[in-house]
This record gives structure tokens, C-alpha cells and sequence, in this order.
């Protein structure tokens, strides 16, 4: 039987942890390491600080780590043992557990609107976001990370639904999940290193943003359509039909600013100011409620808040607004693996499957990758832990693999569910799991539990999930970089960052919003690694130096010498000064790093240019890691005479003629 570790906090002489390493805490307070989402070894022990359980009730005092809950393994006696340690359990892991409830609440209406979005019934988007969440919450490099179904997955794959059907799909997806699995065998994960913090933060401003458009649907009426319970749409006896028809997702040209052109009229005034005062008293609450107590988590009362607004005060007025149970279906069927359902017509395994479902599945890949990793390192930095990024990409990919073959649309990590389940506590497995379980419970077994929330409800907690998660100091940076130091002053900017990041940070944003996020990526890393490569560049210098006789002269060189700085270093040395220059030159090396064939190729043809000049030249002091790498290519270097440290003589007394750029 497991045991809760009880408060108050151990003593000097209890802190080592029994049981699994799963179940032991870790903190940036603790001296055990856990990096990468690896675990404690078992006989390491592990100090924790008295500050970790200073309260259970705030994500900054729960231990992030590579947890399932809070407890370790000891015998019990009896039944009532068992029962008050069941007690205990609840009591230290409420927070995971509320977490894990309001995510799976909040995640229907969004997963819903994908499955629009994508053109399949709202069952097999909701199958995937509990088959990716159960399976990366078991088994994914970092706890407290909330995934299923995106409306990036859902564009993707909405061409191939249309025009091939929906069992092209599965293969689509299975093949993802088997790309995803191959990016972890390989161990690609440290791939995140060139993702800059611009990008990533572009990324999540653009995602909320993203979201706060969509929400805007809910506010609108639209058409019947044929076969609407399927697609999305619903009419009820007293309000206009609505659905979360082409919510703004973070993919595809023109999708994100379609609730607001798009020619739909709004809903009747009074229904707005319900539902406007519905969403505004959740905000409320979620914003409010953390400054009193962590107890309960914030968004999960402002559902409750807002229901009992419904059935207790709009209603009774004579009003009515729109609820769960207006929208599809929720409810499900067992899954099975879609060779056997008879629901579903599987093309053949073939080539010409392959070749038709190919593109779509390196899309899902790329984009399910790319949405976990930048929304794992947001994670890493709220909880000042490192995640597993290979390890996430094998559990994603499982997830994919497993949804696909049981009849799921695919996913990834989404962003703004796990900021929401990491600030409400949510930072162990035990969270993402019973999540999960929350939404197959509510899926296969009540979704009558859900039915009766109202939309305006929801809407207020989604807007609580895009004020989290948009970076506030990131638009500080980017006004304290745009305005002049008279108006930074003015305000108080004190935030100015490099105006190559805030091109960044917009550029991201816009492009994901309008165009596609794997473009948006792309284009931010390229537009980084290029600001780099020309910044790195400009830091190349050298130093002109002659002997009181003159009759040798030597130039230190110092910086990086690549490909962005060799044309730099042509024109310090041009050839013009190498005419009048002594007669024995050396070229000292010291403190310059050769990293490429460029910088390789650029001191070859300086070499050259002196001996065509009857010019002596040396090559001194090359570093070790230069060294390695022109070793390789000897063949280039058969003429060139490069001296040892003891062979020459620092003691020679030298003239600095010119110590600037030339």
C-alpha cells in the first residue's frame, strides 16, 4: 500500500525516499539530480529543503520531476489503515487531481471545434485527445504536460479527410506516429537548442492570440447544415443554432481572422450580455480566487460559478444561453482497431496508399514535434526542471501510432491546457492521467456530467487560458525596443532587447496566425540563425604588429573564423597593405576558431596571396579544435609552414602600428 509522505517536512535524518523512483519528489531546492526526465538512483539519496512543503496548495511549492504523485510505498494494517492513508493520499494530491478534472472539462468544446475544423465527427477527436494524453502522461519526458487533439493536427489533415476519406486518415496518422518514433530512436530531441526563445515565445503569443479569436464563434449564429449533429451544428428549440465552425486555428492562410470577417450575425442582445456576464464572471474567478486560495483550482470553479449563473439567475429571467448539450454528441463507443470496425472502410496497405497519405503524415509529425518540444521547454522554464524531449517524442509518437490504429485524428502537446494544469498544481503524472480518465469516463460513461455547463463558462476560461498563455514581458521588450530612449524613459521601459528578436517575436506571430506553423517556425529559426551568423561575424578582429627592425610583421587574429566572417577578414587584409608589407609574416592564431571549409579556404588563399608577394609566411599558435579540423584536410596545408608554441619567441620586442579594424 502506498503512503502519503506526511507534513510536517522530514527531519535531517529522513531524507531518503523508498519505493519506485517515480514517486520520489525533486525541486530546484533538491541536491538529487533529475535532469532530462531521468530518474533518482536507487541508492542516491536525496535532501529536500523544509520550503518544498511549505504548503501543498501552489504549483511553485509542488516538486516538479519525473513523478506519478505524491507518496512512497510502505505496508499497511487493516482496512482502516488503508483508509486513512486513502484519506491522506487525497488531501496531498487534491491539486493533481482538480487539475486534471478542469482540464478534461475544458478540453471538450476546444476538441470539438478540431474536429470540425477537420472534417471528421467530434467522437474521433475526442478518442484521440484521451488515447495521446493517457499515453504521454504515462510514458512522456514531462510530467504536468496536457496533449490531444490540435488545430494545427486538425488543418493538416482536413485536405486529406475531403478528398481521400476518412480511412486514408488512420494510415496518415499511424505513419506520423512511426516517423515520431523514429525522431526519438535517433535521440533528434536536442534539435530544441536551435529553437531561440523568440521563436518559442511567438509561438505562445500567437497561440493565445489564436484562441482568443476563436472564441469569438461562440458570439455569432450560423447556418444549418446538411448532416449538422455530424459536423458540428445543432438546433435547439430556443436558441439560434450555433457551432464552433472554423475556429481560428494556429494553421492555415486566412482561418485565424474568420470569426471576425466572416458574415454571420450576431447573437440577439440579450443572449450577448448572458453570455458576455457568464464568461466575465469565470474570468473573474480564475483571476481572483489564486490571490485567496490554491485549494480548488481557479478555472474549475468559475464553471461552477458560471453554471449556477445559468439555472440560477439567467434563466429564471426568462433568458437562456447556450450549453454543452447544444453541440454534438459526446458520447462514445468502445474503441477497436479500425482493420475490424465495420464503421469504416480501410483502403488497401499498399504503395499507392503510401504514396497519398505520405505528405499528410510528415506534416503531422513535423507539426505535433514541433507544438511538444516548444511547449515542453515553455513548461521547463515555469518549473525550472528539464523535461526528456526524446523521450516525449517516442511517447508522442506511441500516442499518434495507437490513436490512429484505433481510429483518432492525431495530436500533440497543447499549450494552453498545460500552462493552465502546471499553474493550478498539475506538475506530476498523476495530473495528465487522471485527465484522461476524467474524459473517458465523461466520453463512454456520463457525459451528462458536462452537458449542463454553459458555453459562457467556458469561454471565460479560455480567456483566462490565453492571458496565460501569451508572454506579457515579451510585448514590454518589444515596446521598450521600438519606442526612443526619450519615450523608454518616459515609462519606464527599461526592457530594450536586440531588434532582430522582435522581428522575430512578430514574424512569428503573424505568420503563424495567417499562414502555417511550421513555416512560422522555420522562418524564425532561419531568420536567428542568420541574425547570428552576421552578429558572430562582426566580432572578428585583427591586430597589425612589427618588429623595431621591420623586417617581420604578424598579425593576431582573434574571433570566429566561418563562413559570415571570412569576407570580413578579406577586407581587414587587403591585398593592397600585404604589397608593402616586411617580408616575413606571421599570422598568429591564438585566439580565433576555425569552424568551417570557408575558414579553412580563407587562410589557404591568404597564404597564397603572400607567397605570390615573395612574402615568408608562418601560421602560429593554431588552437586544438582548429587543429582537428584542418588535420583533416592536410592535403590543403602540404605548403604551408605552421610553427609549434616553443619555436617562437615572445620576448622580441614588437611595434603595435595599428590596433583597430583596417
Amino acid at each position: 500500500m502506498a503512503s502519503v509522505i506526511p507534513p510536517p517536512p522530514p527531519s535531517e535524518d529522513q531524507t531518503t525516499f523508498s519505493g519506485d523512483d517515480d514517486s520520489r519528489p525533486h525541486s530546484p531546492y533538491s541536491n538529487g539530480r533529475m535532469h532530462n526526465g531521468d530518474v533518482f538512483d536507487e541508492d542516491e539519496p536525496t535532501e529536500v529543503e523544509d520550503s518544498q512543503y511549505s504548503s501543498y496548495y501552489g504549483y511553485s511549492t509542488l516538486a516538479p520531476g519525473d513523478m506519478r504523485c505524491f507518496c512512497r510505498p510502505t505496508s499497511a494494517s487493516g482496512a482502516r489503515d488503508i483508509g486513512i492513508r486513502l484519506g491522506q493520499w487525497f488531501v496531498i494530491n487534491k491539486d493533481q487531481l482538480f487539475s486534471g478534472l478542469n482540464v478534461a472539462i475544458i478540453s471538450i468544446p476546444e476538441t470539438i471545434s478540431f474536429a470540425v475544423l477537420a472534417g471528421v465527427q467530434p467522437v474521433i477527436a475526442l478518442q484521440s485527445t484521451w488515447i495521446i494524453a493517457l499515453t504521454t502522461s504515462l510514458l512522456g519526458g514531462r510530467p504536468g504536460t496536457i496533449s490531444g487533439a490540435t488545430g494545427a493536427i486538425a488543418v493538416v489533415i482536413s485536405t486529406l479527410v475531403k478528398e481521400q476519406g476518412i480511412g486514408y486518415l488512420f494510415y496518415a496518422i499511424m505513419l506520423a506516429g512511426f516517423l515520431q518514433l523514429l525522431f526519438g530512436i535517433l535521440r533528434l530531441g536536442k534539435v530544441i537548442r536551435i529553437f531561440p526563445y523568440s521563436v518559442i515565445t511567438g509561438f505562445a503569443n500567437s497561440t493565445g492570440v489564436a484562441i482568443a479569436i476563436s472564441l469569438v464563434n461562440f458570439f455569432k449564429e450560423q447556418d444549418v447544415l446538411n448532416g449538422a449533429e455530424e459536423m458540428g451544428t445543432i438546433m435547439t428549440d430556443r436558441v439560434p443554432t450555433r457551432a464552433l465552425l472554423e475556429p481560428a486555428s494556429p494553421l492555415s492562410f486566412a482561418v485565424a481572422m474568420t470569426p471576425i470577417t466572416n458574415k454571420m450575425p450576431w447573437l440577439a442582445p440579450d443572449v450577448l450580455i448572458c453570455m458576455g456576464s457568464e464568461a466575465a464572471l469565470a474570468l473573474l474567478v480564475c483571476l481572483m480566487l489564486p490571490k485567496l486560495t490554491r485549494m480548488i483550482p481557479s478555472s474549475l470553479v468559475g464553471l461552477v460559478m458560471a453554471t449556477i449563473g445559468e439555472y440560477a439567475v439567467v434563466r429564471p429571467l426568462g433568458y437562456r444561453t447556450s450549453v454543452v448539450q447544444d453541440f454534438p454528441s459526446i458520447q462514445g463507443i468502445l474503441p477497436a482497431p479500425v482493420f475490424f470496425d465495420d464503421r469504416y472502410q480501410m483502403p488497401p496497405a499498399s504503395l499507392e496508399t503510401l504514396r497519398l497519405v505520405y505528405a499528410t503524415a510528415i506534416g503531422v509529425a513535423a507539426i505535433a514535434l514541433m507544438e511538444s518540444f516548444m511547449t515542453l521547454s515553455i513548461v521547463d522554464r515555469m518549473t525550472h526542471s528539464d523535461g526528456n524531449y526524446n523521450r516525449e517524442a517516442l511517447a508522442q509518437g506511441l500516442g499518434q501510432l495507437v490513436s490512429g490504429a484505433l481510429g483518432g485524428m492525431g495530436g500533440s502537446a497543447k499549450i494552453g491546457q498545460t500552462i493552465i494544469n502546471v499553474r493550478n498544481g498539475g506538475v506530476t503524472r498523476l495530473a495528465g492521467v487522471f485527465s484522461s480518465l476524467c474524459l473517458v469516463l465523461i466520453i463512454f460513461g456520463a457525459p451528462e456530467i458536462v452537458e449542463y455547463i454553459p458555453i459562457g463558462g467556458l469561454i471565460g476560461v479560455m480567456l483566462y487560458v490565453c492571458l496565460n498563455t501569451i508572454n506579457w514581458n515579451s510585448i514590454v521588450c518589444i515596446l521598450s525596443t521600438l519606442f526612443p530612449q526619450c519615450l523608454r524613459n518616459k515609462f519606464n521601459f527599461h526592457s530594450k532587447i536586440a531588434r532582430s528578436d522582435v522581428f522575430i517575436m512578430l514574424m512569428m506571430t503573424a505568420v503563424t496566425l495567417y499562414v502555417d506553423l511550421a513555416v512560422a517556425v522555420a522562418g524564425g529559426v532561419a531568420v536567428a540563425l542568420i541574425a547570428y551568423t552576421w552578429e558572430s561575424g562582426l566580432h572578428l578582429r585583427v591586430e597589425r604588429e612589427v618588429t623595431e627592425e621591420e623586417d617581420m610583421v604578424t598579425y593576431n587574429i582573434s574571433g570566429p573564423l566561418f563562413f559570415g566572417s571570412v569576407k570580413i577578414l578579406e577586407e581587414m587584409i587587403p591585398n593592397e597593405m600585404l604589397q608593402n608589407e616586411p617580408t616575413n609574416v606571421m599570422i598568429v592564431l591564438e585566439e580565433t576558431e576555425v569552424f568551417d571549409w570557408s575558414g579553412m579556404v580563407c587562410l589557404k588563399e591568404l597564404h597564397e596571396r603572400l607567397i605570390m608577394l615573395g612574402k615568408a609566411v608562418k601560421f602560429s599558435y593554431i588552437t586544438h579544435t582548429s587543429k582537428r579540423i584542418m588535420e583533416k584536410s592536410s592535403r590543403m596545408w602540404e605548403d604551408v609552414h605552421f610553427m609549434d608554441a616553443e619555436d617562437i619567441d615572445l620576448d622580441e620586442e614588437m611595434v603595435i602600428v595599428e590596433d583597430e579594424e583596417m
